[in-house]
């Protein structure tokens, strides 16, 4: 069963999260206010969302494990809710649910919104890119792994476990020396499809 583990924020970690979604909200001086924290946005966000490192600092030291990343982890947030946060909570939940067969193709959500969906806290992973010199990538200064074979593996993985996915080219990475899904609102169960709160649509 998954947990939200709201309790990996430090006091200044849930101020972060609030001014964040306010900032976000007011579509103001976003910039100067990653800035100030000393963070980096990443390419991908979408669907009125966007991705951020989130600082190790900002998180519980019990919840910081080791990695070779600047960051253990990554906030995907919103000024407000967000359907494609809800998805994505729900089919971690699912995952987990289902057992560490699903629950190892999806990177982790360890803390969320439980309330509004504006925000999520993930386990950040190094994505992978089926393009040789993929120029997003490369652009934002992320570092990416190349392989070209990853998109349809994990395509071909989630449908044989019973999952529907869409978008999978761009949307895998690696954890654990393991390919996961990064973004995964696109995904959904065949058989158990998520429905969208009425009042989120």
């Amino acid at each position: 069963m998954a947990r939200n583990h709201q309790e990996l924020l430090t006091d200044q970690g849930e101020r972060f999260v609030e001014e964040l979604c306010s900032v976000l909200y007011n579509d103001e001086k976003v910039e100067a206010f990653i800035e100030s924290y000393g963070i980096k946005e990443f390419t991908g966000g979408s669907l009125g969302r966007r991705i951020f490192s989130f600082p190790n600092s900002l998180a519980q030291d019990d919840f910081i494990g080791d990695i070779d990343l600047e960051t253990f982890y990554v906030i995907k947030a919103s000024g407000k809710s967000l359907p494609h946060n809800y998805r994505e909570i729900k089919v971690w939940q699912k995952a987990c649910d289902l057992g560490w067969e699903h629950e190892s193709l999806f990177a982790p959500i360890h803390a969320w919104d439980v309330e509004d969906y504006r925000w999520l806290i993930m386990r950040r992973v190094r994505p992978v890119s089926p393009h040789e010199g993929d120029i997003a990538y490369l652009l934002s200064g992320q570092e990416y792994i190349y392989d070209p074979d990853a998109p349809e593996w994990m395509e071909e993985k989630l449908t044989e476990l019973g999952w529907t996915v869409e978008d999978v080219e761009m949307n895998v990475g690696v954890l654990n020396d393991g390919l996961c899904m990064m973004d995964y609102g696109g995904v959904d169960r065949r058989d158990d499809s998520i429905e969208i709160p009425g009042w989120m649509k």
